[in-house]
């Protein structure tokens, strides 16, 4: 299962709100001021980071086992815990840079409880066809 956690925006410019995190050399507005789960970055020039999430915005995902979800994937930024309870990494789909969280702390601070919007696989039967992204976000569920 994959959960929609947040989407993640590089900027070259201040944003109100930032907390800096000097170990990471970033300013970030937390995802977790945002209804709809934006998280601004802004990171310093010598920030240990790939150019793809520098540059490219990403989007996070919930998942209940990461190892499991980097199996046969391009990863980008191998898993790592930035804070206790919670284990990441970026792989990349498509050319875009994704994020995959897995929380073992369930009570977790940046775990967003209220998100409802769950990503399934797609089908493999021919006879249904795979939902479109837009088709999820407006599904009553």
């Amino acid at each position: 299962m994959r959960r929609y956690h947040h989407i993640g925006i590089p900027t070259t410019e201040a944003k109100p709100g930032e907390t800096h995190l000097k170990h990471l050399k970033l300013f970030v507005v937390s995802h977790e001021k945002s209804e709809f789960g934006v998280e601004w970055m802004r990171f310093e020039a010598d920030a240990a980071v790939p150019d793809l999430v520098r540059q490219v915005p990403h989007v996070a995902f919930e998942v209940a086992d990461l190892a499991s979800e980097l199996a046969g994937r391009e990863i980008l930024i191998p898993p790592n815990s930035p804070s206790d309870g919670v284990r990441v990494a970026f792989i990349v789909e498509n050319g875009a840079p994704i994020e995959l969280l897995e929380f073992t702390d369930p009570n977790h601070p940046a775990r967003r409880q209220q998100s409802k919007l769950l990503i399934y696989p797609p089908i493999q039967s021919t006879s249904f066809r795979t939902p479109r992204l837009i088709d999820l976000l407006v599904s009553p569920t």
